[in-house]
């Protein structure tokens, strides 16, 4: 391929401008006085460089020989970081070389662009970069005019896994499931995380049973003998995998799902109050509506109740009240509604004491009053009562956790979606910066 004579001809102020411009360190790339030009690429106006790659010949690749001439020259439009909104690129003249004794040809190469590749590497790395953000990966393909398939090579091949230490396991564990993507072969995801740092340890695509014991058989029985606390939620096909794979680990429920079992089951007898109120009678209708008004009210803990400050408060006919006397005209609509809030209450004062004895005790002297349903409900807990102490002796919850999985909804949100689970869970683990850049 022949070339203007004058690209061949570097001058040197304006080369050493445009490199420092593009942040080329490369001595064999060289500019001319005809190196910059504004010119339509791909349907938009765009900012193109022309420069020259060219250096003494090399040993032959194929053969090893140094019977090596210069040939002819290859043209290739790299693309580089957009400045100031435009798209910008680099018209690279490449020198190609000719092998007289294998009769092989092959061309001159740069750091700057990978071999057989139209992206300059600091555009891919401005990607990776953006790629821990919590932004889409159509925004960041916009951003950079390049394909959204081009983002998702960079998010495959710049980021490298840790290899997985066999080895080792933390010695706490957070553990909880979150909904996946439609290729993963369970209902829902699993995810694994260090109860010490709060760092992802591992994501699954799958948490049935059978599953999950094969992931941590893999690792050693030194390993799986050192963790020696499991944190969960209430999930019984949980606790016996954990006690099948990790034979030294306590157990413990988390926290906020021992108060949301007792929350769950106080709303429902307030949503059965609800449905026993005459829709026939005015004044019960004005009661249906506050029930559903101050359904918050009634669940919070009476040391959180206001008792001081007067207001007023909707549906109560403008008068000035305190936030205690509205829990108290809504308990007088509903004698077992009150019963019910009265235990209910008494439960979170010895939760909030971390009284297990005290607590347990109350759960199994449960007023005959009280409506079956509810009492069902509470004394759930008695078949976790081992796990539920374990959670009132020592700190760990999963709050870390679920911190964690709130940001992968987040990621999922912010990109429509994901249609496969390797994407999202590289996209997770580079955000939380677990793999890292080659």
């Amino acid at each position: 391929m022949s070339i203007n004579k004058n690209i061949r001809h570097a001058d040197k102020n304006l080369d050493q401008s445009i490199k420092l411009l593009l942040n080329i360190k490369d001595s064999h790339i060289s500019f001319s006085k005809e190196a910059v030009a504004k010119r339509k690429v791909r349907g938009h106006m765009a900012t193109v460089f022309t420069g020259f790659l060219s250096y003494d010949p090399p040993r032959c690749p194929h053969c090893g020989l140094t019977s090596v001439n210069r040939h002819s020259f290859k043209k290739t439009m790299i693309q580089l970081l957009p400045y100031q909104e435009v798209p910008t690129y680099l018209e690279l003249y490449k020198q190609r070389f000719y092998c007289k004794d294998c009769h092989h040809t092959f061309t001159a190469e740069t750091y700057y662009v990978q071999k057989h590749c139209s992206i300059a590497q600091s555009l891919k790395f401005a990607i990776a970069v953006d790629l821990k953000k919590k932004i889409s990966m159509k925004e960041i393909a916009k951003r950079y005019y390049v394909s959204t398939k081009t983002v998702e090579r960079v998010l495959d091949a710049f980021f490298v896994e840790t290899r997985l230490k066999l080895n080792y396991l933390p010695k706490h564990l957070l553990i909880d499931e979150f909904k996946g993507t439609k290729d993963c072969p369970g209902a829902m995801c699993f995810i694994i995380s260090d109860a010490d740092t709060g760092k992802i340890f591992d994501i699954l695509d799958d948490r049935r049973n059978f599953k999950l014991k094969a992931y941590f058989m893999r690792f050693t029985w030194k390993a799986r003998k050192q963790v020696r606390h499991v944190v969960m939620d209430m999930n019984a096909a949980y606790d016996k995998v954990i006690k099948e794979v990790f034979p030294k680990a306590m157990i413990s429920i988390d926290r906020f799902h021992i108060i949301q079992q007792l929350t769950r089951a106080l709303n429902k007898q307030r949503i059965q109050a609800m449905k026993r109120l005459n829709k026939n009678n005015a004044q019960a209708r004005k009661d249906y509506r506050k029930f559903k008004k101050y359904w918050r009210t009634i669940l919070k803990k009476n040391a959180k109740l206001n008792y001081t400050s007067r207001k007023q408060f909707p549906l109560f006919q403008k008068k000035y009240l305190v936030e205690s006397e509205v829990v108290d005209y809504l308990l007088s609509i509903d004698s077992d509604l009150r019963v019910c809030y009265e235990v209910y209450q008494d439960l979170l004062i010895t939760f909030d004491a971390k009284d297990f004895k005290i607590f347990f005790e109350l759960i199994e002297t449960l007023p005959a009053t009280l409506p079956t349903e509810f009492k069902k409900s509470v004394k759930y807990l008695t078949k976790h009562k081992k796990a539920v102490i374990n959670s009132l002796q020592y700190p760990y919850s999963n709050g870390k956790l679920e911190g964690k999985n709130n940001l992968i909804k987040v990621i999922k949100r912010i990109a429509f979606g994901f249609r496969t689970f390797r994407h999202l869970r590289r996209r997770v683990m580079v955000q939380q910066s677990l793999f890292t850049i080659i």
